[in-house]
């Protein structure tokens, strides 16, 4: 019988203080029982996240926004975005000695 939502932990390992996470010398670590949960927990949560955004409108480079700027770009502002902005940097020189 399994003692977590996803089916994946035995009581013992569910039942860890902290979620089994504990204090190394090299800093945080999960005992490798609760791992596999972990992975399915985030996921879960990442899922949910993508299908609350599925609906975002969508810049070109990817990136899902609330809303696209004038251009129908995001708020990024790589080189990229401000050409397709019609922003022309003048091209970066180095200072003759």
């Amino acid at each position: 019988m399994s003692a977590c939502r996803f089916g994946c932990c035995d009581a013992e390992a569910a039942a860890l203080p902290d979620g089994g996470w504990k204090s190394t010398e090299k800093g945080w670590a999960i005992d490798e029982r609760r791992a596999e949960h972990l992975r399915r927990e985030w996921a879960a949560i990442s899922a949910r996240i993508d299908k609350a955004h599925a609906d975002y409108p969508k810049c070109p480079c990817g990136q899902r926004t609330l809303a696209l700027d004038k251009f129908g770009l995001c708020s990024k502002t790589t080189e990229e975005h401000q050409r397709r902005r019609g922003i022309y940097a003048a091209p970066k020189t180095k200072a003759r000695a």
